[in-house]
């Protein structure tokens, strides 16, 4: 069957990744920075609710790309009679559009143009919950039409109890897992682990690696302790972590960690980088990979300094931040 799947957008092809580890996929195909990947899966749709690199899925009508809404909409109805079988007589329709980019029309403009398609065919339209949601997407010019199969986000995790009030996305916490591919045995230490989402993510994702979750924060250090309680494999400690090598040996194998951006405090943001590569250098065993992701990403590289392997842009509550993946050595 083929699916459309929405993920954070620049990370389309971790999503590609963890479709064929678990399906016998036929097929996928993804457009960066979309956060959209089409894919012909062997699986069933409640098979695919225990994916972690996906927000919502769907089943796929169609795609192209469009400038103008009289396109959208002509596109639009060109995959839309692949709806009916979906529908009866009785069936409640509702049109969702989700718009990126600079557009002269409206997501609204969208949904009322294509609902019109609906009420020619005799359907009636709901607001507000329907029967069959049909979503009519346009991220700058490309545009997807699809069935809402998980109206419910993906990304919502049944550990996570406590809510950090900057807490990072667990979809964007799997990808840098994925990246750092945890060893059995490694020590994964994250510095400023907050409500510990990194550490619960990759330790479900890798369960055979020990994770040392610090915060400075009493508050937050409770929070992971509760997101965390499931999984022995992750130790959380209250510490400044600026100041964790004066009381620890070279514990770390790699480092995967969300530092903070900085924007309340500019000045202060490239002492506290810096204060944190020192420390990443004094605990590392010879030599360490680190994940990060920070909207800062020149700010961390010359105050923590190593050596740049990967960097991804990917779009998250309406920021841009960058995914670093590095070698630090002592």
């Amino acid at each position: 069957m083929e699916y459309l799947f929405t993920t954070v957008p620049g990370l389309e092809d971790f999503l590609i990744e963890e479709l064929s580890e678990k399906y016998a996929l036929k097929k996928a195909r993804g457009v960066y920075m979309s956060g959209r990947v089409v894919a012909e899966v062997d699986a069933q749709p409640p098979d695919l609710y225990q994916l972690r690199t996906v927000e919502r899925f769907g089943v796929f009508l169609g795609e192209g790309y469009a400038t103008t809404l009289g396109e959208v909409v002509e596109l639009a109805a060109a995959s839309l009679p692949r709806a009916l079988r979906y529908l009866t007589p009785h069936t409640t329709v509702g049109v969702r559009s989700e718009r990126v980019g600079r557009h002269d029309f409206t997501s609204r403009d969208v949904e009322k143009e294509v609902g019109k398609w609906f009420k020619a065919k005799g359907f009636t339209i709901s607001l507000v919950d329907p029967d069959v949601e049909v979503n009519v997407d346009v991220v700058e010019n490309y545009v997807a039409i699809w069935i809402t199969v998980a109206k419910k986000s993906l990304k919502d995790r049944r550990w996570r109890v406590y809510e950090h009030y900057a807490s990072l996305n667990p979809i964007i916490a799997n990808a840098m897992a994925r990246l750092a591919k945890p060893l059995p045995g490694e020590t994964i230490c994250d510095l400023t682990c907050g409500g510990g989402t990194i550490a619960a993510e990759a330790a479900e994702l890798y369960p055979r690696a020990r994770y040392i979750c610090v915060d400075i924060s009493l508050k937050h250090v409770k929070g992971a302790l509760l997101n965390t309680r499931h999984l022995p494999q992750v130790d959380v400690l209250w510490f400044d972590s600026t100041k964790l090598h004066r009381v620890a040996r070279p514990i770390c194998d790699k480092y995967i960690f969300n530092p903070p951006y900085g924007f309340r405090i500019p000045g202060k943001i490239g002492k506290l980088y810096r204060l944190l590569g020192r420390t990443m250098k004094r605990l590392t065993k010879g030599c360490a990979l680190y994940v990060v992701i920070t909207p800062r990403y020149k700010t961390f590289i010359s105050q923590v300094g190593g050596e740049v392997l990967f960097r991804r842009v990917i779009y998250q509550g309406g920021l841009y931040s960058h995914i670093i993946a590095g070698r630090i050595c002592q």
